[in-house]
């Protein structure tokens, strides 16, 4: 699918969401945007209110994935691309980290993608669509948010492999997109120390911008022939 009409984004509400629901907006595309905190960041893109659904939604629970499901639009002739944003993690060391937060961290990053997936595959079946699904590079180097988002991310790399082996004979493609440290909220918590460690060991010795993370979404996104794939965007931290 060269041309994105539908275009569905779970945590749409963070940094990286915000900037790929604009890019995608200004390239034409109908957004349904899922948030469940902070619906002013969505609020502030307007000029789109006709392409524009907003969807409060927490995808955590057992209900969420399918409210996010029933709202998607009934004109739209199926979904063309769905990037799971949602996730994160506040850096905890591992003697901190408590079962309950490493659950809800499980349940964050993990558990939501796969679910508004499932609820979400008849649409992208109807518009052979994609999914493109947000991990980190903790999930290859461990990183400085402990072993909780560590594990979940590495995780969702998993996912993406197993889901696109499964669904590439409905002629749906998932794949996956891992940042490095970027100029977030999320980064903007780690301590000055721990992220100028990273950045001395990352090849372009700087933070990577949300825009160029949403750019890397839809290039992939229009790759029609590649599946199962992880495509690293972190600056030239993680070589390999």
């Amino acid at each position: 699918m060269s041309e994105l009409r539908t275009v569905v984004v779970t945590g749409a509400s963070g940094d990286i969401g915000v900037s790929l629901v604009r890019r995608c907006l200004e390239q034409g595309a109908a957004v349904l945007a899922q948030y469940r905190s902070r619906p002013q960041r969505l609020a502030e893109l307007t000029g789109f209110d006709d392409r524009l659904v907003l969807v409060r939604a927490d995808l955590a629970t057992e209900q969420g994935p399918g409210e996010l499901a029933a709202a998607v639009p009934g004109d739209w002739p199926g979904v063309d691309l769905l990037v799971n944003c949602v996730g994160g993690a506040r850096p905890v060391p591992i003697e901190e980290l408590s079962a309950a937060e490493f659950s809800a961290c499980m349940r964050s990053n993990v558990e939501a993608p796969f679910a508004v997936l499932r609820a979400l595959l008849g649409q992208l079946a109807d518009a052979g669509g994609s999914v493109v699904n947000l991990s980190s590079v903790a999930g290859f180097t461990g990183g400085a948010f402990g072993p909780h988002y560590a594990a979940a991310k590495a995780a969702v790399i998993g996912l993406t492999r197993s889901a696109a082996r499964e669904l590439g004979p409905r002629g749906i493609r998932v794949n996956c997109v891992a940042p490095g440290p970027v100029d977030s909220e999320m980064t903007d918590s780690l301590s000055a120390s721990a992220l100028q460690g990273l950045l001395a060991t990352t090849a372009l010795g700087r933070v990577v911008r949300p825009g160029e993370i949403a750019d890397s979404i839809l290039s992939l996104s229009r790759a029609t022939a590649t599946t199962g794939q992880t495509v690293v965007v972190d600056g030239g931290r993680y070589l390999h």
